[in-house]
């Protein structure tokens, strides 16, 4: 298949077929730091230049390592210390790879040790990986020579203190070109018969106090003495020491996380005592969040000690780290290192980079700087990568493979969106399930088994088997495995799915967990979201098994929480009724106190008229009670009784200030619905006189049972079906499920209560008066 695509490629020109060639992007998604600086082209092909896309953190980064290459005078002012923080694949180690190419490059150039990353075997990382001084003569030389200035500055210490007069006249003379280094202190040691054992003796105790490590100071010391020199080189770099040293006291090697970073602070305190730059560049510091407990903080008390030894001494110390690791460092830290944050690429930048690697692969530039890249599928590069340059790279480099696979001129939005679920899609959906299925059986939680009436429930497209998890009874949380790349159909399907399942569930709580197989970018998590009301989780995070727990039991409290909200509103609700019922009681308590401190003479009841004198007897005396109720209801009303009797003064000599009633509109319902249920009871006594005086078949009064009964039951549930219709009089009234009625204290209750049972009374006494039996069925 290799050769018939190679030869169609070969028939084709590159502009019909430009994705033919060779994959640009291929091998271009990493840096690695290197301890050791190399330059030799390996192969017969052109060295591939490196990509720099010039941003405003790399301008940042590259001022700030080139103040410090020029920065003279005091060294203990130049000393500082940078961290490049960012996210995964936003180019901290390119730029850390950049700095170390400078600093390599500068001039006079600065002792350098670059540290691809942490590792629990220092010892191994310190010997093999990490440019000693006597990998680099000019490099040993600068250390040498500082070690000698150490021993000039003591050599002139111990000449000032001679007081034998040898010096002579030039002793000022000697001294100066001591301190200036312009004499060789161990010439002038021998010409003037120092003790060497006294010179040593004192440099040791110096170096102690400058490395503050005894084991460094007494190598160090031995360091001017050519016999000592092999020995004492190896011994820093890592090897173990040689019996000389061992007798000198030097024991052990530099070994561990404690005692390499002690070798690094001596190296910058000989460097930074002798006024020459040098650097420490520390790659992938986040390797140490996997690290034990214990080892952790080992590493970071020991680094805590070295970045104040950079600082201090005027060193340049540079490392890469993530922004939660960042944030749970010591304050101290924070205070000593300026952090330059890495951010996220916009449109121009992902466009440019896309451009020169087209461009270093030797394509001419075009009309399109990203062609064969279609500007849908930038577009799309730029959203699903989340701006990761290494993200973009990725997709680029597969959605070429994807359109020389399928033969395409042209790169479009479907062959970034296939390089996406190939990259990232690295599971069937069956495993997928498998998965989920693992981790919610571990936990105990009853899943795959719908509410009743979901069953049926057809899932987005490409979507896998929702599963089912019941919080209560009446509350559910679904997980549903989605494929990779998740696009506005995606969320729009997850949208219509989830709200058919809350309206086929009715009063039922549903919450939704998405599952993505693959890759999600941050907009179309965002999206879902806002859907789903949570943040969708991926299968490939290695902290999924943890998410997927948590999340699923922040949702099972979410719908316990709802529940709870409930039955919280209608236990509100009901305390509102029983309180408006106290208020009620209270009310009338107040309208009974001030009736009883306030008589009143009850007016006369007016004496019925004619029609009154017709009501048939057996209900004349029920008729009367209801009219004397209205009327005295009517002369009362409810609640306490109005008065105008002026608001009392409230200092001497001011007069009484007017009172003011208000009457609300409860007020005025209840005495409307007063009138209208007197003129109702007038209404019903006129239809029973008027039924009572009709004459029977036969005519005349003789003949009661010639009355039409139906007609009575008809009368009476019309008067009763209207005052239904009316507002209560006694302004409420019992509320349901309040226990057994009270009986009935105030004037409104007596009222109402009268009305109520008017017609079952007139119903029932008229009909066994001419019936001689039951009243007709109701």
């Amino acid at each position: 298949m290799n050769f018939l695509m190679t030869k169609r490629t070969d028939e084709m020109s590159p502009d019909a077929f430009p994705v033919a060639e060779e994959n640009p992007f291929r091998g271009s998604t990493s840096v690695q730091l290197e301890g050791f600086d190399d330059t030799t082209q390996v192969g017969t092909g052109p060295p591939r230049p490196a990509i720099h896309v010039r941003r405003r953190i790399n301008e940042q980064l590259m001022e700030q390592v080139q103040r410090y290459l020029n920065q003279s005078g005091d060294s203990s002012t130049r000393g500082r210390v940078l961290a490049l923080v960012g996210e995964f694949g936003l180019g901290k180690s390119h730029l850390a790879a950049q700095v170390t190419d400078m600093l390599r490059q500068s001039t006079p150039t600065p002792a350098l040790w670059v540290i691809g990353q942490p590792s629990l075997d220092m010892r191994s990382v310190f010997q093999h990986r990490i440019m000693s001084p006597r990998d680099n003569l000019e490099a040993m030389a600068d250390f040498e020579q500082a070690i000698t200035d150490f021993y000039a500055d003591v050599t002139a210490e111990l000449l000032e203190q001679d007081d034998t007069g040898r010096l002579g006249a030039a002793r000022d003379e000697f001294l100066r070109g001591l301190r200036d280094r312009r004499l060789d202190p161990q010439k002038i040691a021998r010409a003037f018969d120092l003790d060497e054992e006294l010179i040593h003796s004192h440099l040791r105790r110096h170096l102690r106090g400058v490395t503050d490590h005894r084991a460094f100071a007494t190598a160090l010391a031995l360091l001017p003495n050519k016999a000592y020199q092999a020995d004492i080189w190896r011994w820093l770099s890592g090897e173990a020491p040689a019996a000389p040293l061992q007798q000198r006291g030097v024991t052990q090697p530099i070994q561990g996380i404690q005692g390499v970073f002690e070798a690094f602070s001596v190296f910058s305190l000989v460097y930074g005592q002798s006024d020459r730059p040098y650097a420490l560049v520390l790659d992938e510091v986040d390797k140490i969040v996997e690290w034990t407990a214990q080892d952790r903080a080992l590493f970071l008390n020991a680094f805590e000690m070295l970045v104040n030894r950079y600082v201090n001494q005027g060193g340049l110390l540079i490392f890469c780290v993530r922004p939660d690791l960042w944030s749970s460092l010591p304050a101290s830290l924070h205070e000593r290192v300026l952090p330059l944050w890495l951010d996220s690429w916009e449109r121009p930048a992902t466009e440019e980079l896309i451009k020169q690697h087209l461009l270093r692969s030797g394509r001419a530039p075009s009309d399109a700087p990203c062609a064969p890249f279609s500007d849908p599928a930038v577009a799309q590069i730029v959203i699903l990568s989340d701006g990761v340059p290494r993200q973009i790279l990725r997709i680029c480099e597969g959605a070429w493979d994807q359109a020389a696979l399928g033969r395409s001129p042209r790169i479009d939005v479907e062959a970034v969106h296939e390089a996406i679920r190939t990259t990232h899609e690295k599971r069937p959906m069956s495993e997928a399930a498998r998965r989920l299925e693992r981790v919610l059986a571990g936990d105990q939680w009853w899943h795959n088994a719908s509410p009743r009436g979901l069953g049926d429930l057809q899932g987005p497209p490409g979507a896998g088997e929702p599963r089912w998890i019941e919080v209560t009874r009446t509350a559910w949380i679904v997980v549903l495995p989605v494929r990779s790349l998740l696009t506005r159909a995606s969320v729009t399907g997850i949208e219509n799915f989830l709200g058919n399942a809350r309206d086929a569930a009715a009063a039922q709580g549903i919450e939704m967990l998405v599952v993505v197989n693959g890759h999600a970018c941050g907009a179309m998590r965002r999206q879902v979201a806002e859907v789903t009301g949570t943040m969708p989780l991926v299968l490939d995070d290695p902290r999924f098994d943890t998410a997927l727990r948590s999340g699923v039991q922040s949702l099972a409290e979410r719908l316990r929480a709802s529940q709870d909200n409930t039955v919280l509103e209608k236990l509100s609700h009901r305390l509102d009724v029983l309180q408006g019922q106290q208020q009620t009681l209270l009310e009338r308590v107040d309208s009974i106190d001030h009736a009883l401190d306030n008589p009143r003479v009850v007016a006369t009841h007016p004496v019925a008229g004619p029609s009154h004198e017709r009501v048939p007897e057996p209900v004349r005396a029920h008729f009367r009670e209801a009219q004397e109720a209205l009327d005295r209801l009517l002369e009362e009303g409810e609640g306490p009784r109005p008065s105008l009797v002026p608001v009392a003064r409230t200092a001497a000599g001011r007069p009484p200030r007017p009172r003011l009633l208000l009457v609300d509109d409860s007020a005025l319902k209840s005495m409307g619905a007063v009138v209208l249920a007197r003129r109702l009871l007038e209404a019903f006594r006129e239809a029973i006189v008027r039924w009572w005086e009709e004459a029977g078949p036969g005519g005349g009064e003789a003949e009661p049972s010639g009355r039409d009964q139906g007609e009575l039951f008809a009368i009476c549930r019309g008067f009763e079906i209207s005052m239904e219709s009316l507002p209560r009089l006694d302004r409420g009234g019992a509320a349901p499920l309040s226990g057994p009625p009270a009986p009935a204290t105030g004037p409104g209750e007596r009222a109402q209560d009268m009305l109520a049972q008017l017609a079952d009374r007139v119903l029932r006494e008229l009909g066994e008066a001419f019936s001689e039996g039951p009243a007709p069925l109701r």
